[in-house]
């Protein structure tokens, strides 16, 4: 049983039952998401979600991919080919919960939650079995949706050992989580109700990076190079609680009015460092991320309900409000650093590389879930002559920590210019028979070289 608010007590009803609770918590998080996507604001996301081909070759640099500029900075002058490189990328990606227990067992009590004429040893019968149902619904009822577009540019010597890359970059990010709450049997109403809500958070993001990389160290057929990536971060971030009641109040128009009303802007700036070493067969790098980490602030939940006038936006506040015991109500998100390291075996054209790179800690995204990733690749760039193959690759990637999430990803290139690598987890949730991967992302993007 938990603590009681001292707050203002909030009529939240289910006339629907509680397995249309569930479907509309299910629903508020991807629902919420593609509307927040077109609610009026500048496109971005993160947090999982890696730039272009590197979702395949990992999170190494690579000498087949100029979007190497999101990876480790040293490692744009370590490559066979500098000169002059622009590409573009965009992507999405999902990910969800282990929802499909949650989604069979709404499925199996439906026609027990349609009678709005409950008695006390009816209800007490179905909140027994109910409350299991919706912890465990606030353990796993959570997703995320992130897109991603990001433009790069580079300008250097090979023969000289020097690199300029500059990247702009836009990134959202929109996740749900669920805050269940105990079922209690009002006998005036002979029905059951629960503050059980959807929490949502998220943050728009627009980079603008510059990247000089150098050689610092020639030994013939060995070389080791440092680079510096310099981010100014410009985010937008939003953060609520919907409460997950009937209203008469459109659904889709009260989470837009919340997105407008819960944002905070702030700006920052973040430094990544990084070193290569570089032989004809062998690369080995390490990257320093966020080493000042910077930090946004969420907007606040739950305070200064009062002096909201429109009661739907008001009961979200009050809500927020009586689980302060389990969100805070002002937040911060923070970039952490993070040292990554990669490691590379190749042929002397780097033509065909198999490719490692590993987080040597864990940090949070936006929405607080966990990301620690291990990334495996072999890849294999045609001759010029047979540009009209596409280049291949495989990989492999898994979160160590967190969701644990385990993914196999593909990718090729056509004409050395149109990249297209998409990933999907091992697990899945099974419904009605279909079988669902519990995340998934692609890349679409391109690379010139002059």
């Amino acid at each position: 049983m938990r603590a009681q608010s001292s707050i203002p007590e909030i009529n939240h009803r289910s006339n629907a039952g509680t397995s249309g609770l569930v479907w509309r918590a299910l629903a508020a998080g991807g629902f919420s998401a593609l509307l927040l996507t077109v609610a009026p604001a500048a496109l971005a996301s993160g947090g999982g979600l890696t730039v272009g081909p590197n979702l395949t070759y990992g999170d190494g640099s690579h000498p087949g991919s100029v979007h190497t500029v999101g990876a480790n900075p040293s490692g744009i002058a370590a490559a066979p080919r500098v000169g002059m490189q622009f590409g573009a990328s965009g992507g999405v990606g999902y990910e969800i919960g282990d929802v499909a227990d949650i989604i069979d067992t709404a499925n199996e009590i439906t026609d027990l939650l349609d009678d709005d004429d409950l008695s006390l040893s009816d209800a007490q019968e179905q909140i027994e079995r109910l409350q299991d149902f919706l912890v465990d619904l606030g353990r796993d009822g959570r997703g995320k949706l992130h897109i991603q577009g990001t433009i790069p540019l580079i300008v250097g010597r090979a023969d000289a050992g020097w690199a300029i890359g500059l990247e702009l970059g836009g990134e959202a990010h929109f996740g749900f989580s669920i805050l269940d709450d105990e079922l209690r049997y009002v006998s005036e109403r002979r029905e059951v109700q629960s503050k059980t809500s959807a929490y949502l958070k998220g943050a728009e993001i627009t980079r603008i990076a510059l990247l000089p990389s150098f050689q610092v160290a020639d030994w013939g057929e060995r070389g080791l190079f440092v680079g510096a990536r310099v981010n100014h971060y410009n985010t937008e971030m939003m953060r609520t609680v919907i409460a997950l009641e009937d209203t008469d109040q459109d659904f889709g128009d009260m989470v837009l009015d919340e997105v407008d009303r819960q944002r905070e802007s702030s700006t920052a700036i973040g430094i990544d460092l990084g070193v290569t070493y570089q032989s004809s067969v062998f690369k080995s790098g390490l990257t320093w991320l966020n080493v000042n980490e910077p930090t946004f602030d969420f907007p606040e939940v739950g305070v200064n309900c009062s002096q909201i006038t429109d009661e739907a936006l008001q009961t979200n506040c009050y809500t927020a409000q009586s689980f302060g015991d389990r969100i805070p109500l002002e937040e911060t998100w923070t970039l952490n650093e993070q040292a990554r390291a990669e490691f590379a075996l190749h042929d002397p054209g780097q033509r065909f590389v198999l490719a490692a790179s590993y987080d040597l800690n864990s940090v949070r995204d936006v929405s607080g879930d966990e990301y620690q990733w291990l990334a495996l690749s072999a890849s294999y760039r045609l001759p010029w002559f047979l540009s009209w193959i596409p280049d291949m690759r495989l990989g492999y990637r898994e979160n160590q920590v967190g969701s644990e999430l385990s993914y196999y990803s593909a990718g090729l290139t056509w004409l050395g210019v149109l990249n297209l690598d998409a990933a999907v987890s091992e697990q899945t949730i099974d419904h009605e028979g279909d079988s669902v991967p519990r995340s998934a992302m692609i890349n679409l993007g391109l690379q010139v070289r002059f």
